[in-house]
């Protein structure tokens, strides 16, 4: 069979990932206040394939929906590539492909949501949870793909027991490769940054480059809106102008670019499936980022996002379910 290369979609499916490896660390939750339970129409069997009912109506999962999980791992002090189980994965985003409609989307969930994490010990068991920030469950487990696998598994049940295809993840270190790659990004400034260029005055209109990216989308605690909640506006802002910039790339860089990034990427994709994932992204038409309605309130050390249940069931609904045929 031959070999087919799509060089554009493979940056396009890379930049996704440098997009959402982009938080770093702003420590561990220790504990925090129970969610309650059991007051919402929605019921589920942890997608079994069973229909569930919500707002008096029956759903079918979608089965023409395919998705991975995208994480963005805190980056090394010390410059090393070697991941440890500190790591949080602060940044975290669910690609949604409907295979149907030709098209995806992104599900752009805060790193700050309070949720039940699976506890695991070095061999991936689970021996308990714990009511924590989605962050933290990648800091279960002795290695890589347990570490990812239990953020996975956490997101499924936040998502009401959603089955998630695949993760990738990908080092911070790769944000000023991804960004560089194709030129810059230019966004209009949502805050000041004058104390990375002196002409970084909020509403200006710039090419973002190399760690300049990182920093516009990383800031919180030093401006004057601290939350994270806005902190994604920014990196919503960000995906949207970097996708446009990918229409009019010049593709002759992604080989060498593609090199450099690997390295610091951790998947249970194979080879032909990211091949046809990214495939599928180089001609679906993007339907844009959209996030979990939700408050984050300053908990006892750190900040803690709690989801607005009704509404994440409704857009969990939208995104992987489909009104089950009366006939």
């Amino acid at each position: 069979m031959k070999h087919r290369t799509y060089k554009k979609e493979i940056l396009l499916l890379l930049c996704l990932v440098g997009i959402l490896a982009l938080i770093v660390s702003f420590g561990l939750y220790e504990r925090a206040k129970n969610r309650s339970e059991g007051e919402d129409e929605f019921s589920y069997s942890e997608y079994t394939g069973d229909r569930i009912s919500f707002e008096s109506e029956w759903y079918v999962p979608n089965d023409t929906v395919e998705s991975i999980l995208i994480m963005g791992i805190d980056q090394k002090e010390d410059g090393s590539k070697d991941r440890q189980s500190s790591e949080q994965a602060d940044f975290l985003a669910l690609v949604i492909i409907d295979k149907e409609e030709k098209s995806y989307r992104i599900l752009h969930l805060n790193r700050d949501t309070m949720t039940d994490i699976p506890q695991t010990d070095a061999f991936g068991e689970v021996y308990g949870h714990v009511k924590a920030q989605l962050t933290l469950a990648h800091t279960y487990g002795d290695n890589d793909k347990v570490r990812c696998r239990n953020t996975v598994n956490t997101v499924e049940k936040l998502l009401y027991g959603v089955n998630i295809d695949h993760y990738l993840s990908l080092t911070m270190d790769a944000v000023a490769i991804l960004n560089d790659s194709i030129g810059g990004v230019r966004v209009q400034l949502m805050d000041d940054f004058t104390d990375l260029d002196a002409s970084f005055v909020k509403d200006a209109v710039v090419t973002l480059k190399g760690e300049q990216a990182l920093a516009y989308v990383q800031a919180r605690g030093e401006l004057e809106d601290s939350t994270n909640l806005h902190r994604m506006e920014r990196q919503k802002q960000y995906i949207a102008a970097l996708i446009e910039k990918l229409g009019a790339y010049d593709e002759d860089n992604t080989v060498e670019t593609m090199m450099k990034v690997n390295e610091y990427l951790v998947s249970d994709c194979t080879v032909d499936q990211l091949s046809r994932m990214i495939e599928r992204l180089g001609s679906y038409t993007f339907e844009g980022t959209v996030s979990p309605k939700g408050e984050s309130v300053k908990g006892d050390r750190f900040m803690e996002h709690y989801v607005d249940e009704q509404a994440l069931q409704a857009l969990v609904i939208e995104l992987f379910y489909e009104a089950q045929d009366r006939g």
